[in-house]
């Protein structure tokens, strides 16, 4: 093999200059446009997100530099008062380190993003340059390799994720892996571990992708070059993955932190949504001129429907070029003939592996899950259509070679650069249509950044999607805490603040406020009056804790200023609490359990096992354990292994709830305290230290556990409608029961019989179609939960009753249970 990074300086100046002109050729007009707009083709989103990604970085990095080595950088100011937001999606901090020359002489986080995307196309083309030229020998196929890397349409289906562009470590990681291979240097084995460790700090999606790049080009490369048994070979590479263990580890222990916190992890069902089909090889963007504004290959979704503007259809991109896979079987066959056997093996094997991954569980599906169970990583991927750049850089390689090995003559250059310009025409979507820049300072931030004083700040209405965006990138003006904010994972308690301040300016809005330690409320236009949470009455404004601090022309600016006055003239709102229970129909020692079926499809399969039951509960009256779990075939792509379990009073209210659940690789516990002296519930990982959340909730709240046992022990007649606050997971909902009729059912196989129920989940705000539920009880004494039935978006399920076990019936009475005994 010549040495890949050998030419010198003048001629990797000429390359640069180079690659340099087909950037702003093929990305036009970003360059003109460097100040003015935003290099991306929406702004709200993807964009401004990762805006805010630099902006937060370059100013911590410049502002407290220490933060980087003691891990402060992480704990970002968006999701207020959650820790390590950073750690919720790619963090950039090494592209930023890059950028801090950038920021120092411009200070326009603006810039910052459109010299990294732009850097990024010309920084990928000379990675794979460098690659190519390294195990072909040949400057004219390293050219060809270099340009198709650096602008497959790929890129510009995702042009809109800049951290989806750092691909230029991974051809580095590659070239060493073959020098490796050859000579097992150790200079080279470190700098494979060096480069393979950048490429994951650089974007965690893509150091999977390299894991299994360098896995299955490794294998090829040991096997074809009869090394596979070499020690000196083995103990190399082994050091290599030390060396790059040890370059990302100082960035994984923040993901390693949330996830552990939070529960943070993709399950196969999510993977199999976002994987590429067969078709997605020859799919570009809609952007692309010659074939995807012309809808000739433009990119589809999942379903093969044609979806222009889907955020997912980007997803679906992969073709690489028809020139490009011309060349890159001149390469197979010119290559097999002039003795590159193991290269081209190898090329052909790391294609192979991409195109397999790329399909997800949906491609081989054993395969993908040992991978997802087994291999770090590979829990947190969303979109497993990802790994089709291994593909590309097959391809770009062997298309190399072709140009290397094909007997070709003096016309070698000529037939080399016809080429390059044929594949650059199939790859050209400029002139693009950028997005206007956000403006480098408004009133609102400004007002805020003036502000004496520390504070959190919430902008309303506060959203689960991007909407949230725009005020992260306002924050940059001022960077004080926010509540609002958009990423790949959010913290649990996020939907339920979100429910709780829809109706702001009310009583539970501005308490919930208070609670999360909020100062300043931006609102959109002038709230309306504070009312008494009881009464109804208007409050007089010096009653309430809502000073209003500015109107702008983006919206009012209120300030939240507490005293005890405050506390006493606007008190938690408390709704009605539902009727005290009646003499409980079970005692501790009863369990029922239920075969959970699948009806999708006309179809009665089998999906779980759940189990319901009473146990002692320690300083409790009682407590209350259900277990779910799903069937073998089921946990091929969603596997959960779910534990409630509710310490509860005399009165059914529960105490504390500890909920671990288990999906996949996501494994969660949080702990649940209900103080219904103070009205909260407050939240906790379940770990030392860590903290915990007071969400508020209305007086006789009760959990879903809590709730069954509750709606058993009232007298239920058909008419009858009761209404039961819940709380789930922090959020307030409000459980609507009524009793519809009796009858009767067949439950194994015996007719048995029943009081249907209708629950309906009340939301305060309705963000999809409910769930519809049906519930069966036993019509005696006991009031056994016999079945249920749910349909909602997913399919329809329902679950049977299969044992029964209890103690004396109590009070004395000698029913019988109704069934199976």
């Amino acid at each position: 093999m010549t040495a890949g990074l050998a030419g010198g300086a003048r001629a990797w100046l000429v390359r640069s200059l180079g690659y340099t002109l087909a950037a702003v050729a093929l990305t036009w007009p970003l360059v003109p446009q460097l100040t003015s707009h935003l290099g991306a083709l929406q702004g709200p989103g993807d964009p401004y997100f990762e805006l805010w990604v630099l902006g937060w970085n370059l100013h911590t990095l410049t502002t407290d530099p220490g933060a980087l080595l003691n891990g402060r950088i992480f704990d970002a100011n968006i999701f207020h008062p959650a820790p390590g937001t950073l750690a919720y999606s790619d963090h950039l901090i090494l592209q930023s380190i890059a950028l801090v020359p950038v920021y120092a002489f411009t200070a326009d986080p603006v810039v910052c993003y459109n010299v990294l995307l732009f850097g990024s196309f010309v920084a990928s083309g000379l990675a794979m340059h460098a690659y190519a030229r390294g195990v072909t020998g040949s400057e004219a196929g390293a050219w060809i390799a270099g340009l198709a890397w650096a602008f497959f349409p790929y890129r510009f289906a995702h042009l809109i994720h800049l951290q989806l562009q750092a691909l230029y470590f991974l051809p580095l990681a590659l070239l060493f892996l073959h020098r490796t291979v050859a000579a097992a240097r150790w200079r080279d084995a470190a700098a494979l571990g060096v480069f393979a460790g950048l490429q994951a700090v650089s974007a965690w999606n893509y150091g999977v992708v390299t894991m299994v790049a360098l896995g299955a080009a490794g294998i090829a490369l040991a096997v074809a070059a009869g090394r596979w048994r070499s020690r000196a070979l083995l103990v190399r590479v082994f050091a290599a993955a030390l060396l790059g263990a040890i370059v990302v580890a100082p960035f994984a222990v923040p993901y390693w932190r949330a996830q552990q916190r939070e529960g943070f992890a993709r399950n196969l069902y999510e993977a199999s949504r976002h994987a590429a089909r067969p078709l997605s090889y020859l799919q570009v963007p809609r952007e692309n001129r010659l074939y995807g504004r012309t809808a000739l290959l433009t990119a589809r979704d999942g379903a093969g429907q044609l979806r222009p503007g889907r955020a997912d259809s980007a997803e679906h991109a992969l073709f690489p070029g028809f020139v490009l896979i011309a060349l890159a079987g001149a390469g197979v066959w010119w290559g097999r003939r002039a003795g590159n056997r193991p290269v081209v093996l190898a090329l052909l094997v790391l294609a192979v592996a991409g195109v397999v991954f790329s399909l997800g569980p949906d491609g081989i599906r054993w395969l993908y899950a040992a991978a997802y169970h087994h291999v770090f990583g590979f829990q947190s991927l969303r979109a497993p259509a990802r790994f089709g750049v291994l593909v590309m850089a097959s391809l770009a390689v062997l298309a190399a070679l072709g140009v290397a090995a094909a007997p070709l003559g003096r016309r070698r250059p000529l037939i080399a650069s016809a080429a390059a310009v044929l594949m650059l025409a199939e790859y050209l979507s400029a002139p693009l249509p950028y997005v206007e820049r956000p403006p480098r300072q408004t009133e609102v931030g400004q007002w805020l950044a003036r502000a004496p004083g520390p504070g959190a700040v919430v902008h309303l209405p506060l959203t689960l999607d991007e909407r949230n965006t725009p005020p992260m990138v306002q924050s940059m003006e001022h960077w004080r805490p926010i509540v609002n904010g958009h990423s790949g994972q959010r913290p649990p308690f996020f939907t339920a603040l979100v429910d709780a301040v829809s109706g702001f300016p009310s009583a539970e809005a501005l308490w919930t406020l208070r609670d999360f330690d909020v100062r300043f409320v931006v609102a959109p236009a002038a709230a309306g009056e504070v009312r008494h949470p009881d009464t109804g009455a208007p409050l007089a404004p010096a009653d309430t804790p809502l000073i209003e601090r500015a109107r702008v022309a983006e919206g009012v600016i209120y300030e939240l200023a507490w005293t005890p006055e405050h506390e006493a003239r606007l008190p938690r709102p408390a709704p009605p609490a539902p009727p005290p229970p009646g003499a409980p129909p079970f005692a501790v020692g009863e369990r029922a359990s239920y075969d959970v079926r699948w009806l999708g499809g006309g179809l009665g399969m089998s999906a779980g096992r759940a189990t319901i039951e009473v146990r002692h509960g320690g300083g409790s009256a009682y407590r209350f354990v259900a277990r779910g779990e799903t069937a073998e075939w089921v946990r091929r792509f969603f596997d959960a292994r779910n534990e409630y379990v509710t310490d509860a009073s005399a009165d059914l209210l529960p105490e504390r709830q500890t909920r671990e659940e288990h999906q996949g690789y996501r494994h969660v516990r949080r702990e649940y305290t209900f103080d219904h002296a103070a009205r909260v519930v407050r939240v906790s990982s379940g770990d030392e230290g860590a903290g915990s959340l007071a969400l508020p909730m209305p007086p006789g709240t009760r959990d879903a556990l809590t709730a069954l046992y509750y709606l058993r022990s009232r007298p239920l007649v058909p008419g009858d409608a009761i209404r039961v606050p819940v709380n789930d997971g922090g959020r307030n909902l409000i459980l609507d029961v009524r009793v519809e009729a009796e009858e009767t059912i067949a439950i194994g196989g015996r007719p048995v019989a029943a009081l249907r129920l209708a629950p309906r989940i009340v939301q305060r705000v309705q963000r999809r179609e409910p769930i519809e539920l049906t519930v069966w009880l036993s019509r005696d004494e006991r009031r056994i939960p016999l079945r249920v039935h749910v349909s909602a978006g997913f399919g329809r399920v329902r679950a049977d009753l299969v044992s029964y076990d209890a103690p004396e019936p109590p009070r004395g009475r000698q029913t019988k249970p109704p069934v199976l005994d």
